[in-house]
């Protein structure tokens, strides 16, 4: 409970940042601004994240080669700077092999070993603010930040020496807060006075500085011992302006 709330209050001083930043007037040229009011866009990152941390026995390598989908909202916008709502999917599954632990009835265990096939997926709602820095005919250079919070789970499919094979899922429910800051770049491939589709690629920090299960599972499997994440990576997708 305690993590929980420390995860909300940084939630709401982040959210306040994110408003402040998007309510900036603008110190740019209105030739900078977006051709469209709202905008909608897709993501997809396979692989390619690099882990600002090294692999360990506690994170199992958590999200090094993660599949990332992202789609967005713009809702509001001032011609430079515009506002979204995003969802946010990431999902890995890691292999690894040593001794698995299952637990039996009256406190007993049984180790033995393994090669385990780990997932983690969690799936993040949030604001994102993106700021328009430099615009030559149908590209765009632009900045942002991005807060979400999003709940997920962690499975473990677990192959003894015989073969035979047992499944897990985390006996609790795993939440966690998002953290990006992002350049993003755009060009416009078919503009017309209505609608705007353009091609988008987009390097960024992001992580999780608080991520866990949202209680403890005593004995039972509870996922990997990850507590924070942080990452370089991209993104690349195609928007629709209108």
């Amino acid at each position: 409970m305690e993590s929980v709330t420390w995860r909300m209050g940084n939630c709401k001083w982040i959210v306040v940042c994110l408003l402040a930043f998007f309510s900036l007037h603008s110190t740019f040229s209105t030739a900078v601004a977006q051709n469209m009011p709202h905008e909608a866009g897709f993501w997809l990152a396979v692989n390619g994240q690099m882990p600002l941390g090294s692999s360990d026995n506690i994170n199992r390598g958590f999200f090094t080669n993660p599949t990332i989908e992202h789609l967005y909202y713009s809702f509001e916008s001032n011609g430079v700077q515009s506002l979204a709502i995003f969802a946010e999917h990431v999902g890995e599954t890691r292999e690894w092999s040593g001794m698995w632990t299952n637990q039996g009835f009256n406190g007993s265990s049984h180790s033995f070993p393994a090669t385990v096939n780990e997932s983690l997926e969690m799936t993040t709602i949030g604001l994102e603010t993106v700021r328009t820095l430099i615009s030559e005919n149908g590209f765009r250079l632009a900045g942002g930040l991005g807060l979400g919070y999003g709940l997920g789970d962690a499975s473990a499919e677990v192959r003894d020496t015989s073969g035979n094979v047992s499944n897990f899922s985390s006996a609790a429910v795993w939440d966690a807060l998002l953290i990006s800051v992002f350049i993003r770049a755009k060009y416009a491939i078919v503009v017309t006075p209505k609608y705007e589709i353009s091609l988008m690629l987009e390097g960024r920090y992001w992580g999780f500085p608080a991520i866990g299960p949202v209680s403890s599972g005593g004995t039972a499997y509870n996922g990997p011992g990850l507590r924070a994440v942080n990452e370089l990576g991209y993104l690349a997708g195609i928007s629709i302006g209108f």
